[in-house]
């Protein structure tokens, strides 16, 4: 089916990228800004004045660059304003690139930014140095000092222990193309090297095979056409399954090599306490909760199991395979739901967060800040996703498609948009959320959502309970099992381990088994995990988190205690908290089991009452 022309769509459905830039040579202008910025930063960090450097040595210039509480506010001050810019620039080259994804300006933007972020982190580790190279009790006498710059402060000066000499990081931030190298393999595999396979629908319509729109076709009601989806797509993935293997395994061993530069104990705490790239704080998420969640998720997986025959009873088959998972259970005809429609049932959905909450979400409908059809040269190989920035808020880039999935997307992401407009009342610095947090407004949203669709009955309530049973299972069971997936490779590669395709697969086939006993795998089991490896190797746990935490809030809206207020207070300080003491503001404690536990029950409650339909 053909896009329309991107022109052709009204402009109100349209994304205004002008409030960020008016034109890509105002984004050039502020990138040559940005690098004039990075050297005056990188110059006071070393002690340098605009006049020069004293001729009174190394130790001089130090003592120079932080003499008082006033230099080191100036100085994080600078640092912060680079930060502001470079999300600027950032958002804007993303955005331009996923709606122009065939224009050469496009291409152009997203280089320069490359080669603006290979300058970037060394000037950046400049200024952790002189926090390091700094007197601990003059240091300490000055961030008592600064107030609202107090918790910046502490933070790049703890992020200061692992940075290394000047050279150094340079070197390293020059390396940065070859240490992305196996995610671009990734990438490439599945989209230049893919040679789509082409699959007749029931209605003789052709379809080509694509990473992009495999799972939309797997979800079509027809058994026999899911199954030849499935196995034409795998049999084209699987030619790739060593490239892959070794791509994986090699991402896992660079991360192994920055964990022994930088100083960390392993993988899971360099990501753990990987920087927002929005500010440079730190989150600091300890091991703990990893292992609580990994460890009562796989202890409660009963509702899962039961989900899958659920599932197996609802679609009248006598076996589930892996061409039935996407396919929806409801038993009534799809309902249409068009995009005003959906506009309108979020803004009501979200009522039980407060009447200003409700206004925000109705200025971003507003404001053009959603991106809403697919059109020609649109990146369409994902239903929607929400980047933004501390200076100019968010985005959301939908392909909004009419149906009740699409519209659980774009509400999804509007709970990232909402959480991005209410941390920004504060200044730039904190501008930000956690990973481990970023998930939690977004399936609340989604929450909200279903629930209001299902108290309205009818055909739209039947596949409402469906999408609950779909992202509330993924986002809580399935991302868990490729949470132990990862955590797996990660510790057989720090354990010395070369991983070949055959052990990969076999971790991936054990999990399986314990995850999806329900579902038959045949001769394919172990590889359906090809294709990932695009993100951060702990990059899945967010969405366990965000779906437990979601739950909680749920729960604690629904018996009053949590207020609006609370909720809102709660997504202003994203940035100021760290993850653990943003989730104890809820009333939840992530290093334990008891919220998974309740996760886990509440999922079986949504259960009982479809399987009593």
């Amino acid at each position: 089916m053909s896009l329309p022309a991107r022109d052709d769509v009204d402009p109100e459905y349209r994304f205004d990228l002008t409030s960020i830039f008016e034109t890509p040579a105002n984004w050039e202008a502020v990138a040559e800004d940005l690098r004039e910025r990075l050297a005056e930063l990188e110059s006071v960090a070393e002690g340098e004045s605009a006049a020069g450097v004293s001729a009174e040595g190394e130790s001089a210039k130090a003592e120079d660059s932080l003499a008082s509480a006033a230099d080191l506010r100036a100085l994080l001050e600078r640092t912060e304003e680079c930060y502001r810019r470079k999300g600027s620039l950032d958002l804007y080259a993303t955005l331009y690139g996923n709606v122009n994804t065939e224009s050469e300006t496009a291409d152009d933007l997203q280089r320069q930014f490359r080669d603006l972020e290979r300058d970037f982190e060394p000037a950046v580790a400049s200024v952790k140095r002189r926090l390091r190279e700094t007197d601990d009790d003059r240091l300490d006498a000055f961030v008592a000092e600064l107030d609202e710059y107090r918790r910046y402060a502490v933070s790049l000066r703890e992020q200061a222990e692992r940075v290394r000499a000047a050279d150094a990081e340079d070197a390293i931030a020059a390396h940065g193309e070859v240490r992305s190298a196996p995610t671009r393999v990734v990438e490439a595999v599945t989209t230049e090297d893919f040679d789509p396979p082409t699959v007749e629908r029931p209605d003789g319509t052709e379809v080509e095979l694509r990473y992009g729109n495999y799972r939309d076709e797997l979800s079509h009601p027809d058994r026999d056409y899911r199954e030849r989806v499935y196995e034409a797509y795998r049999d084209e993935m699987d030619r790739f399954e060593h490239v892959l293997a070794r791509a994986y395994a090699e991402k896992f061993a660079a991360a192994a090599t920055e964990v022994d530069v930088r100083g960390f104990d392993s993988i899971r705490e360099r990501d753990f306490r990987g920087t927002y790239p929005e500010s440079g704080l730190e989150p600091g998420l300890p091991g703990e909760v990893h292992d609580a969640m990994l460890a009562t998720v796989r202890a409660n997986l009963d509702p899962f199991h039961r989900a899958q025959e659920v599932r197996r009873k609802r679609l009248g088959v006598e076996t589930l395979r892996p061409w039935d998972l996407s396919v929806s259970i409801a038993e009534s005809p799809e309902p249409e739901v068009p995009y005003e429609q959906a506009k309108s049932d979020i803004l009501t959905a979200l009522a039980p967060l407060g009447d200003d909450y409700v206004a925000r979400t109705r200025s971003f409908f507003a404001e053009r800040r959603i991106d809403v059809y697919p059109t020609e040269e649109k990146r369409t190989d994902i239903p929607a996703y929400c980047p933004s920035s501390a200076a100019d808020g968010a985005f959301v880039l939908a392909n909004y498609r009419d149906d009740v999935r699409t519209a659980s997307y774009v509400c999804h992401e509007l709970g990232h948009a909402l959480n991005a407009a209410y941390h920004r009342e504060g200044p730039a610095r904190y501008g930000t959320c956690p990973t481990a947090v970023t998930e939690v407004p977004s399936i609340l949203h989604e929450l909200l959502l279903v629930e209001h669709w299902m108290e309205q009955g009818g055909a739209l309530a039947d596949h409402a309970e469906n999408r609950l049973l779909a992202f509330l299972g993924g986002n809580f069971y399935n991302v868990a099992m490729h949470s132990a997936f990862d955590h797996e490779v990660a510790t057989a590669i720090e354990a010395g381990d070369s991983l070949s395709a055959e052990q990969i697969r076999g971790v991936y086939a054990d999990l399986l088994a314990e995850f999806q006993p329900e579902v038959a795998s045949d001769d394919r089991e172990g590889r359906d995990w090809l294709g990932r490896g695009m993100r951060e190797p702990y990059s899945s746990f967010q969405y366990v988190l965000g779906a437990t935490g979601a739950l909680v809030v749920r729960e604690r809206l629904r018996d009053g205690s949590l207020t609006p207020e609370d909720y809102r207070d709660f997504l202003r300080n994203t940035g100021r908290r760290d993850p653990v003491a943003q989730f104890e503001s809820l009333g939840m404690d992530p290093t334990s089991a008891a919220p998974y536990e309740r996760a886990a029950e509440a999922f079986a409650g949504y259960l009982d009452a479809l399987d009593g339909d």
